[in-house]
């Protein structure tokens, strides 16, 4: 049994870490000033260089479960860390040419991908009962507080010169000694020796579970720069501050998470939709800006209404040596698939609502799926609980 202290010091690794989660966020503000850096280059390959740390992500993450049978998981993560510290320094200092803008990017995504969910995954080995719900629902807290306070440092950064959104990623380097001095470095299992794990089909529903939620909840950063410009509401600077409030939204309901978890279990999922859906209608019908910034923070605590519940859920269901296995499709393969499909996908159903091809037909689409989505969640839940009854 773990004592207090070192427990205390595992709280303190898990959260300062999932405060970065969204570190690699600082970069898109500056994608103006590297596409005029690289004008020989389309602004889509730079967009794409921009999101090839999201896909590494994944590889990453998958590479992670795969050696998480082999070495202990204080050692994926201080092998992630560092190189999301090299892969920031080396874009500061050299990015010369295109290669090396990908380059850093492949390093970035693969560090991130590492340890993400290796340090998810230490709620299974430490943490049980509501302390571990409680922290499921403050990880979500920090993972989107940690995301307002360093894209708004990367764009002051990317202020001075575009290069200088790298510096964001040396957040890095503090946690390269708090994991070094607090995690220990045995095995979590040693009296364990697992060699296949076959994911149950309850972990597959999480999976879909966040893909669907996480192809609608990108609508809105998608869109509401377009939003706001079509509309004549404003700057289209006011977007950063607007995704800023929908971030907040998620940080005030992960602080909230754990009373409301306890009592109403699964259906969260269906209320996250819910709030999505309220979010996404008022802004298709509404000329004022402080009405959008409301909207974006109802929308916003869907966030921590999904993943802290699916990231609890699963918990219950998987054995310890399995968590940076499962953890990785929840947190890192899920979330960046759906980034990766999410604007034509939406833009695909908005087809067949107009074909101005706006923000707004865009934002209503996402809408009415949140809508199917959210009935979708209710009813599968309901039954979900009549069948375990009955048994």
């Amino acid at each position: 049994m773990i004592d207090k202290v070192k427990k205390s010091s595992i709280r303190l690794c898990f959260l300062a870490a999932s405060a970065i989660y969204m570190c690699y966020m600082c970069l898109t503000g500056a994608i103006a000033d590297i596409s005029r850096f690289f004008p020989e280059y389309s602004v889509e390959i730079i967009q794409t260089g921009v999101t090839t740390i999201n896909l590494m992500i994944v590889f990453g993450a998958l590479l992670a479960g795969r050696l998480s049978f082999i070495f202990s998981k204080k050692r994926l993560i201080l092998t992630g860390l560092p190189l999301v510290v090299i892969g920031g320094l080396g874009g500061f200092f050299f990015h010369d040419t295109i290669y090396l803008f990908y380059l850093w990017s492949l390093v970035i995504g693969t560090g991130f991908g590492l340890f993400i969910p290796t340090v998810s995954s230490l709620l299974v080995d430490y943490f049980e009962g509501s302390e571990r719900n409680r922290l499921a629902g403050i990880q979500t807290s920090f993972v989107n507080g940690g995301g307002v306070f360093l894209t708004f440092l990367g764009g002051l950064l990317a202020a001075i010169a575009w290069n200088y959104s790298y510096l964001v990623f040396l957040i890095a380097v503090p946690l390269v000694f708090i994991f070094a001095l607090n995690l220990p470095s045995k095995k979590e299992y040693p009296d364990e020796k697992p060699k296949q794990y076959r994911i149950p089909n309850s972990v597959v529903y999480y999976f879909v579970t966040v893909i669907i939620f996480m192809l609608v909840y990108n609508a809105f950063p998608s869109n509401i720069a377009l939003f706001i410009s079509e509309n004549n509401l404003g700057q289209a600077s006011l977007a950063g501050g607007a995704n800023a409030v929908f971030m907040s939204g998620g940080v005030f309901f992960g602080f909230v998470f754990s009373k409301i978890s306890m009592r109403i279990g699964d259906y969260l999922f269906g209320f996250a939709h819910t709030m999505l859906v309220i979010s996404y209608f008022i802004l298709c019908n509404t000329q004022s800006l402080a009405i959008v910034f409301i909207a974006a923070f109802i929308g916003g605590m869907s966030i921590s209404m999904t993943m802290p519940q699916a990231i609890y859920s699963v918990s219950l269901k998987i054995p310890p040596h399995a968590g940076v296995v499962v953890f990785s499709l929840i947190m890192s393969v899920s979330t960046n698939i759906a980034t990766f499909i999410s604007p034509t996908t939406i833009d695909f159903f908005s087809r067949f609502i107009s074909n101005a091809g706006d923000s707004v037909s865009r934002l209503t689409a996402a809408g009415f799926l949140a809508l199917f989505f959210m009935i979708a969640q209710f009813i599968f839940v309901r039954l979900s609980k009549k069948a375990v009854r009955s048994v």
